[in-house]
């Protein structure tokens, strides 16, 4: 199966080579025998153009490569989890296109952002990419067919939560979506320091499985390093847990059962019989 990987914001596309390809003698998906395209997500767009671009890329893979290569599985990693989830959105007729689709710490109730502004924007995020994130954008309202309201946060007094509204859209009937999401025991499993886990799982309507190590934080799950995450907040960018998001991946698109106990590391790359024997189980 081919599978297209989606890059995050301020994260370029090329860092997803880590999920294709492996790194430091760990496989990627790849060494469970899954072919995998970039998509060029590089740029500062919002959401809903880059929802188009992404439908115009899947426009020139069957141009260029047939209608063989159909249908194509979709990972999304952070925004880009958002941009999959959308094409589903915009095009549900074009959605037998697509056999299966990951999240990896996707926001898809979106962001607080007043409460993370300064951060975010030190992190260079720009400032139609931060409109697009807060919880109560035109585009998160679009997405999910519905909006929301503030409640109490019962575990800080000077703080407020998102709560939906409604029953949200998940996706097209029939469609298969997971959602990867990091709980850090540092946040009381509530966070993956950047995504709430109502916002991955939208309240729990969305088929959401966790990795629930102090190592999940919102970059690692990318594979990704950030120097300011590093510093300021303490985010590792080690191979702790990319390669157990890549292991619930490959046993979703399988068609195989996911949980969160589940997330075991995968084969390495020095090791084919090892990748033979996993892929024929």
């Amino acid at each position: 199966m081919r599978v297209i990987l989606l890059a995050g914001w301020n994260e370029a596309a090329a860092r997803m080579q880590a999920f294709a390809d492996g790194r430091h003698g760990i496989g990627g998906l790849s060494s469970f025998g899954f072919d995998c395209t970039l998509f060029p997500s590089d740029g500062d767009d919002p959401l809903r153009p880059r929802v188009d671009r992404f439908a115009a890329f899947i426009d020139r893979l069957r141009d260029r490569e047939g209608d063989d290569v159909f249908p194509i599985a979709t990972v999304g990693y952070s925004m880009g989890g958002l941009v999959n989830r959308g094409f589903l959105r915009a095009y549900p007729e074009r959605a037998h296109e697509i056999a299966a689709s990951v999240q990896i710490a996707a926001p898809n109730g979106g962001l607080i952002t007043n409460y993370a502004a300064h951060t975010l924007r030190i992190a260079r995020v720009p400032s139609q990419v931060l409109a697009d994130l807060d919880v109560a954008s035109p585009f998160l309202t679009w997405l999910n067919a519905t909006t929301g309201h503030w409640v109490p946060d019962p575990d800080n007094p000077r703080k407020q939560r998102w709560k939906l509204d409604g029953p949200p859209w998940i996706a097209p009937a029939g469609h298969r979506l997971l959602s990867i999401a990091g709980r850090m025991p540092k946040y009381e499993l509530q966070s993956d320091g950047v995504v709430m886990i109502e916002s991955a799982s939208l309240d729990g309507a969305l088929p959401c499985t966790t990795i629930d190590d102090d190592g999940a934080n919102h970059l690692n799950l990318g594979a990704t390093s950030n120097s300011f995450a590093t510093i300021f907040r303490r985010f590792r960018h080690d191979d702790s847990v990319w390669p157990r998001c890549v292991a619930l991946i490959a046993k979703f698109l399988r068609g195989e059962p996911v949980d969160s106990g589940s997330a075991a590391a995968g084969p390495t790359t020095s090791s084919p019989a090892a990748e033979r024997e996993d892929r024929a189980g």
